[in-house]
């Protein structure tokens, strides 16, 4: 029978199942006598090798059945789960992914297991005090009926079960688009529904408009995944950079079950895996410096995922040495990236982003509390382009709290729209902290910038035109509009012609030559055909 037609459903499987067994692997680190979990990686033991050796893929499935072995001994109580016993199900889980990526490109999935087999064969002899190459079989069927599961499961009886299906990514953002397009055409119609005060034309566009958005929410849906989608691997991470640093480190997770859309949590996986590289690396302490502090030895890093209306909020912390701004800002101003009359009015918030600009400790550790300096700037960057924003808080000897918004969908986005000259633009609504007519009398000039007050800051004022290279326009009226944005944690008010709205639209990148362009997010098409670009404040300077 060929086999080969099932190829890329047993990759995604197995795949799925190895990701599982890492992640159980470390568990059981911290909850060896954790029944469930053991059980629960023979089981997977046990389909992988089903599995592999009904492909065919003898190798896999030989070394699948010798991690089986080792976890129906740990199972039958021959000897407990020990961190010796994670490394060798961690490498041998390593390898096994090596293989089956292997598989997917093509390969025959065939690699060396003769070292990790004797690796695995020695320890499985040393407690258990069994002869050299004794098996130890499992007393279920070698065939996995998980190959079944592959093939077609049957309805359940009753058909009340949850059933899934795969379904390849380019079909969902065909999807995503052909909703993008219908959003594009109901707001083209909304537009010609007001010209012609039609009323039954009226109703039949609110219907339009109340179905699309239901269509909108249920195609969204589509495209979320929960965050523990990538973040299986931060357990395995964490733990392979605490052995190598000589640390002691827990990582704690809650809320893992929250969906985000698949393209923010793509672009999400590395830089948290930055962040916590850094906590690891730079944040804690060594375990006989917690234990001089007061602290336990074991140093603790958690991540909270939970959900503000329609932003995912993740905080990263940490119980280390935590950062000290006044440090963070002396050693800014002496590589000459600040300079010190820019500190002056320098909040404590905007003294810890030190540590996101260019160039700051990139040499390596700058103090024993300024070490996160390193590609900060590109965890920054990367949120921005997400649509999201970084919040950073740190207090010395108590640790640091990385706090990451982000939308939890960035196909179709709400924006505020804005005439500048004779260019309509739209501005993300996430990017704008508040839009303000701002009276001639309250703008005051010093060192040749124009700056007003907003509460008790004083906000830099900057033309959009002249960013833009728009011909600038005369004002007509007694105040002038200005969208606040943020930039580089500090608040800048961009003075336009007038506010047009709000507005859902549908995100398109911007083509060549455009994508070369700073500043811009991307393009939509408005109801009326007219194309705008969404620009990105943080890049406009």
């Amino acid at each position: 029978m060929d086999m080969s037609q099932y190829r890329d459903l047993f990759v995604a499987e197995t795949m799925e199942r190895l990701k599982e067994m890492a992640d159980l692997a470390v568990t059981l680190e911290e909850e060896p006598d954790n029944r469930e979990s053991v059980d629960n990686l023979f089981r997977m033991a046990h389909s992988i090798k089903g599995m592999g050796a009904s492909m065919g893929y003898a190798d896999i499935a030989e070394l699948a059945h010798a991690l089986e072995d080792l976890m129906h001994m740990v199972r039958d109580g021959a000897f407990r789960f020990s961190p010796l016993t994670s490394d060798l199900l961690l490498e041998g889980t390593d390898l096994l992914t090596a293989m089956v990526r292997d598989v997917e490109t093509g390969g025959p999935g065939s690699r060396d297991i003769t070292e990790i087999k004797e690796k695995l064969a020695l320890f499985v002899q040393a407690p258990s005090g069994a002869p050299s190459g004794e098996k130890v079989e499992s007393e279920e069927p070698a065939v996995s009926r998980d190959h079944v599961v592959m093939e077609a499961p049957p309805p359940a009886p009753g058909g009340d079960s949850p059933r899934t299906v795969r379904v390849r990514t380019g079909v969902l953002e065909n999807l995503i688009n052909v909703t993008g397009e219908l959003v594009t055409n109901k707001n083209s119609i909304e537009n010609i529904a007001r010209e012609l005060d039609a009323p039954l034309l009226d109703s039949a566009v609110a219907d339009l408009s109340r179905l699309l958005r239901v269509l909108h929410d249920e195609v969204m849906k589509v495209r979320l995944m929960p965050f523990g989608a990538i973040a299986d691997r931060y357990p395995r991470v964490v733990r392979d950079l605490a052995k190598a640093s000589g640390k002691e480190v827990a990582l704690r997770m809650t809320g893992r079950e929250l969906e985000m859309d698949r393209g923010i949590l793509e672009g999400l996986a590395d830089p948290i895996l930055h962040i916590l590289r850094n906590a690891v690396d730079h944040g804690l302490e060594f375990p006989e410096e917690r234990q001089a502090a007061g602290k336990p030895r074991q140093g603790e890093i958690t991540i909270q995922v939970s959900r503000d209306r329609n932003h995912a909020l993740i905080e990263i912390s940490d119980d280390g040495r935590g950062m000290d701004p006044a440090r963070l800002v002396a050693s800014a101003i002496s590589k000459g990236l600040l300079e010190k009359e820019d500190t002056r009015r320098m909040t404590r918030r905007q003294a810890l982003e030190i540590i996101c600009a260019p160039g700051f400790s990139t040499a390596g550790r700058v103090s024993d509390v300024s070490g996160r300096g390193v590609g900060m700037d590109v965890v920054k960057t990367s949120l921005q382009s997400l649509g999201g924003k970084l919040t950073i808080d740190s207090e010395p000897g108590k640790g640091s709290r990385f706090l990451l918004s982000l939308p939890l969908s960035i196909a179709i986005i709400p924006v505020l729209l804005v005439v500048c000259s004779s260019l309509t633009v739209a501005f993300p609504v996430t990017k704008v902290i508040r839009t303000i007519d701002i009276r001639r009398a309250d703008i005051i000039t010093r060192n040749r910038k124009k700056l007003f007050r907003l509460g008790e800051e004083e906000v830099l004022l900057a033309s959009l035109h002249r960013i833009l290279g728009l011909h600038l326009t005369p004002m007509r009226s007694s105040g002038i509009p200005a969208v606040v944005v943020e930039r580089r944690g500090r608040k800048t008010g961009l003075v336009v012609d007038r506010f047009v709205g709000r507005q859902d639209v549908f995100v398109k990148p911007a083509g060549r030559p455009l994508n070369k362009m700073e500043g811009i997010y991307g393009c939509a098409i408005l109801g009326d055909g007219q194309v705008v670009f969404i620009l990105d404040p943080e890049k406009l300077f």
